[in-house]
């Protein structure tokens, strides 16, 4: 018989409602042999079944909600909870169309929003880049390994331990593999990228920004744009190939900077300038630009680093709205679920009124739709991008 953990009836709620974390201290009782990254039954007070998770006695995540009460019939198994989910996901991905003539890099599967939190699976061509956040996912590598190939839709699996929060789940047996496919070349809405698996970020790309992209593209032609923080150039591409007259992309990587170039120099782009540097020395310049870019890096991986942040992003921003004039553009972006949009919203609305500056919302954005979110976990709601106008 499987292991069980019962909840506080306080907490009974938001496992209802969907959100899969369960803390350590929403348990009141146990029964079983708990093992840490196998499966427990999770009851509520009452001995009412509310479903199945993976157990991490390490972990902040005492339980890893992995389905609930109504989708269990018959005898769960990691082997086909994993393929239920899998089939669930790609079911979504195809209905997007996606891949397509003009998209080949997409994400399957997202994690707690796909139903299997601590898993990410991002697809470029025939190559899926697994990404690995939980101890659970580790210990059943190849079980999840063989449900991908059982799909037959790829060619070359790739494995990436997350270091940082496996090591805070408790898994320290972390294992680092060159990859068979080091590198591939893939289109997103047309614009080719060459991506690195060897020394990527994420999975190689950052899949999340597609649509937003586009959204930029949709308003470059005929303008000059400043994209800063462009890691590999993703915006910079796009307006470049949507016929913006010049665009000059900063960032203060080298090797960032170098792949930029390449893909670049692979769409046939001889418009935009690259420029290896601090992006906070370009805040001045936007005054000369139609259309202003501002993605920075992870600012807020915590809720303790929340105010700091905050101060960090009123800077960026009252520099940028100091020297944008009246009619430019401005895409500005915070991955952090910890500043959620509408502070996000106002944050950047309260930096342009202290410069005398009005602003007009045009839109505010997520992630792209291959990146699903759940109404019941906020946390997954990482990605704000606000596409405004200066008056």
């Amino acid at each position: 018989m499987r292991a069980a953990i019962y909840l506080n009836p306080a907490k009974c709620a938001a496992v209802r409602r969907g959100h899969p974390w369960i803390f350590p201290k929403a348990v009141t009782k146990t029964t079983g042999k708990l093992i840490t990254g196998e499966l427990v039954n999770v009851y509520d007070a009452n001995a009412q079944l509310l479903g199945v998770g993976a157990y991490n006695e390490f972990s902040l995540y005492r339980v890893r909600l992995l389905a609930q009460a109504w989708e269990i019939s018959g005898e769960l198994s990691f082997k086909s909870l994993i393929t239920k989910r899998l089939k669930q996901a790609l079911l979504i991905r195809q209905g997007l169309n996606l891949p397509n003539e003009k998209t080949s890099a997409f994400r399957l599967f997202n994690s707690e929003a796909d139903g299997l939190s601590g898993l990410t699976i991002d697809c470029f061509n025939k190559t899926w880049v697994v990404a690995s956040s939980a101890f659970w996912v580790e210990a059943q590598k190849t079980t999840i390994s063989d449900c991908i190939r059982e799909l037959a839709l790829c060619d070359e699996i790739i494995w990436l331990a997350q270091n940082k929060p496996l090591s805070q789940d408790g898994w320290n047996q972390i294992e680092v593999m060159e990859p068979v496919v080091t590198a591939t070349e893939v289109f997103e809405a047309g614009v080719r990228y060459q991506v690195n698996f060897s020394h990527a970020q994420k999975t190689g790309l950052f899949l999340d920004q597609r649509e937003n992209h586009q959204r930029v593209a949709a308003i470059a032609k005929g303008k000059r744009v400043l994209d800063l923080y462009t890691y590999t150039g993703g915006f910079a591409l796009h307006a470049a190939v949507a016929g913006a007259n010049n665009v000059t992309a900063v960032d203060s990587s080298d090797s960032a900077i170098a792949q930029a170039r390449h893909n670049a120099s692979i769409n046939g782009l001889n418009t935009i300038e690259f420029i290896e540097a601090d992006a906070r020395e370009y805040l001045a310049k936007a005054g000369d630009y139609d259309v202003i870019i501002l993605d920075p890096p992870k600012l807020v991986p915590s809720q303790r680093h929340v105010e700091r942040a905050k101060n960090y992003y009123r800077f960026l921003h009252r520099e940028v709205f100091k020297a944008m004039r009246s009619g430019s553009f401005l895409m500005t972006c915070n991955c952090s679920s910890a500043l959620s949009s509408i502070e996000f919203c106002n944050l950047v609305s309260a930096q342009a009124a202290a410069v005398n500056k009005g602003v007009r919302i045009l839109g505010v954005f997520g992630p792209a739709s291959c990146h699903p979110t759940l109404p019941a976990f906020p946390e997954g709601n990482y990605l704000t991008a606000i596409l405004l106008a200066v008056v």
